[in-house]
């Protein structure tokens, strides 16, 4: 079997961050908003069998993170385009630790049950600082701690930490590699 794939909407990703920045606010240290959008992403997948916004996870000294989130609210990778994310969340420069949403938040790519999971999880750690949701995170079975480096968490880890069943793990699978399918032919057409 092929390992879990899906493909990662930043519309979601800008959605879901904006969301949980507006019930803090409007502003949130971007470590607290990446560990929050992996609890999202994480609930889902155990929940729905599809993270919310597709994006790939990595175990890094801090905990999971989201890969290409990562990449968009660090800015580490300067050839990333001006993208969504940089229109409604910028980050003023690296030695700014706290990100801000600009502009009027739109929910219109997210399912019901996607926002009150997204109400749900923000409830849930509302009161943890960015320290103790990395602590949090450090206790998530799935993670191991990569060194100095970033290790990709396959899916299928996280699925078998929230008790899934082979057969649900497979089941998941299948429906992920047809929805990549019918991704890549709808963008061929």
């Amino acid at each position: 079997m092929k390992p879990i794939k899906f493909n990662f909407n930043e519309r979601k990703a800008v959605q879901v961050a904006a969301r949980l920045l507006a019930h803090n606010g409007g502003e949130m240290n971007y470590m607290a908003l990446m560990k929050l959008l992996y609890l999202v992403d994480r609930e889902a997948l155990l929940r729905f069998g599809r993270p919310v916004t597709g994006d790939q996870v990595v175990a890094m000294r801090h905990g999971p993170v989201l890969s290409r989130v990562f990449d968009l609210v660090s800015q580490k990778k300067q050839r990333l385009p001006k993208s969504l994310w940089h229109r409604f969340i910028p980050r003023p420069s690296a030695y700014v630790y706290t990100v801000r949403f600009s502009g009027v938040p739109d929910a219109s790519g997210l399912s019901e049950a996607e926002l009150a999971l997204t109400d749900e999880v923000f409830a849930r750690h509302r009161d943890k600082t960015e320290w103790e949701l990395v602590e949090f995170t450090h206790e998530l079975p799935e993670w191991s701690d990569p060194k100095r480096t970033a290790k990709p968490i396959p899916f299928e880890a996280i699925l078998r930490a929230g008790h899934k069943s082979k057969a649900d793990i497979e089941s998941i699978a299948r429906e992920a590699a047809a929805d990549d399918f019918f991704d890549t032919a709808l963008a061929r057409a």
